[in-house]
C-alpha cells in the first residue's frame, strides 16, 4: 500500500494524493506457514509440566502480542497501557463468576464490549496527542485503572485480590490437568493470528496502514484516520480482555499490582518489536523466542546468579534491535526473497 500524490491506477482525492489499493492474495506466505509449524510443533514435543506451561504462557503472549499489535502495529496507536484492558477482562470475568455464577465463557465477552467502550474512549479523549504523548497518555491510563482496582475492594478484592476455587469444571473453565489449557490458548492464539491475516489482505487494514504512514494523504482520499483509529484500538482492547480472562482461568488468582502491571504492556510491546511490528507473524515469532528464553534463563540462573537473567535477556534483545529492526520476521522474510531470487536467477 502506498498513500502518495496522485498517480495512475489510484483512488485519488481532491487535494491530489492518492491510495494506492492492493491487498494481499492467494496462500499463506513462507513466513507464515513457518509461524504456524512452530507452534503445532511444540506443541506436539512439550511433554513434562514445566514445559507445557511455558507453552501455554508462550501461546497466550502470543494471542495478547498480536492483539496489541492491532493497534501498536497497524494503525501506529503506540500503548502503554494495554495491561488496563487485560485487567478488565480479567476482573470482569471473575467477577461475575463468583458473584454471579456466570461462566467465564460467556463472563469474557462481557469483558471485551467494557474492554473496546475503554479503548475507544481513551483514543477518543487523547484524540490530538501523538507520539510520546500519546504513549504516556495509555500509560496514565493504565496507572489510574491499576489504582482504581485497588482502591474499590468491595468490588475487586483491593491488594488481596480475588481467588477461584479450584474445582474441577468445563462450565467455568477450571480443569484439573493442563492441555484443556493448552487447547484453549491455542485456539486463542490462533484466532488473533487469522484476524490480523484478515486485515493485512482487507481493504480496512490497508486504511489502516494509510492511516498510520500518511494521515494527511489518507484523509485526503475519504479515509476518517480517527475512525480507524478507535475501531483498531477497540479491537486491540476487545481482544487483549478476552486473554485477560484466559489468564486468571490458568492461574485462578488476580490482583491489581500483578493484572495490571505495566510490564504486561512493555512485554506486549517488546515481542512485537523483536519478532516484527505490523506483520502477523512477527509478535508469534517474538512470542516463541522471549517467553521460553526469558522462563528458562530466570530457572537457570536463579539459584547461582539471581537477576543475571534480566542481564542476558537485555543483551539479546539489543542484538535483535541493532540487527533485526524489522524483527525476526522480516529476516526471514528477506531471507527467503534472497534465496527464491538466486535459485530462479
Amino acid at each position: 500500500m502506498d498513500v502518495t500524490q496522485a498517480g495512475a491506477d489510484t483512488k485519488t482525492g481532491v487535494s491530489g494524493w492518492s491510495l494506492s489499493i492492493a491487498p494481499r492474495r492467494g496462500a499463506l506466505s513462507v513466513v507464515e506457514v513457518i509461524v504456524l509449524a512452530a507452534c503445532i510443533a511444540a506443541a506436539l514435543t512439550m511433554t513434562n509440566r514445566h514445559g507445557v506451561d511455558i507453552m501455554i504462557r508462550t501461546f497466550l503472549w502470543a494471542g495478547l502480542a498480536l492483539a496489541w499489535n492491532i493497534a501498536g502495529g497497524y494503525v501506529g496507536l503506540i500503548s502503554f497501557g494495554h495491561a488496563a484492558f487485560f485487567g478488565i477482562g480479567a476482573y470482569t470475568s471473575t467477577i461475575l463468576l463468583l458473584s454471579y455464577g456466570i461462566s467465564p465463557g460467556i463472563g469474557l465477552f462481557g469483558g471485551a464490549l467494557l474492554a473496546a467502550a475503554a479503548g475507544a474512549l481513551l483514543t477518543v479523549v487523547c484524540a490530538r496527542l501523538r507520539g510520546p504523548f500519546f504513549i504516556l497518555s495509555t500509560l496514565a491510563a493504565g496507572e489510574v485503572t491499576r489504582i482504581a482496582a485497588l482502591n474499590w475492594r468491595s468490588l475487586t478484592g483491593g491488594a488481596e485480590g480475588l481467588e477461584i476455587p479450584a474445582i474441577s469444571s468445563a462450565t467455568d473453565m477450571v480443569f484439573a490437568t493442563q492441555w484443556p489449557y493448552v487447547g484453549l490458548v491455542l485456539s486463542y492464539m490462533l484466532l488473533v493470528f487469522a484476524l490480523s491475516v484478515w486485515i493485512e489482505r482487507s481493504r480496512y487494514g490497508y486504511y489502516l496502514f494509510a492511516t498510520r504512514d500518511n494521515e494527511d494523504g489518507a484523509s485526503a482520499i475519504g479515509i476518517n484516520p480517527g475512525v480507524m483509529r478507535v475501531s483498531a484500538m477497540a479491537l486491540s482492547a476487545a481482544l487483549t480482555a478476552i486473554g485477560g480472562t484466559l489468564f486468571v482461568q490458568y492461574f485462578l488468582y488476580l490482583d491489581p499490582t500483578h493484572i495490571i502491571s505495566p510490564d504486561i504492556s512493555f512485554e506486549f510491546a517488546l515481542i512485537c518489536a523483536i519478532g516484527g511490528l505490523g506483520t502477523a507473524s512477527g509478535p508469534v515469532f517474538g512470542a516463541l523466542i522471549i517467553v521460553p528464553a526469558s522462563e528458562l534463563l530466570r530457572g537457570w540462573l536463579s539459584q547461582s546468579a539471581s537477576g543475571l537473567y534480566l542481564v542476558l535477556y537485555g543483551l539479546v534483545v539489543i542484538l535483535v534491535i541493532l540487527y533485526f529492526p524489522s524483527g525476526i520476521s522480516g529476516a526471514i522474510a528477506r531471507g527467503w526473497a534472497a534465496l527464491t531470487k538466486k535459485k530462479t536467477s
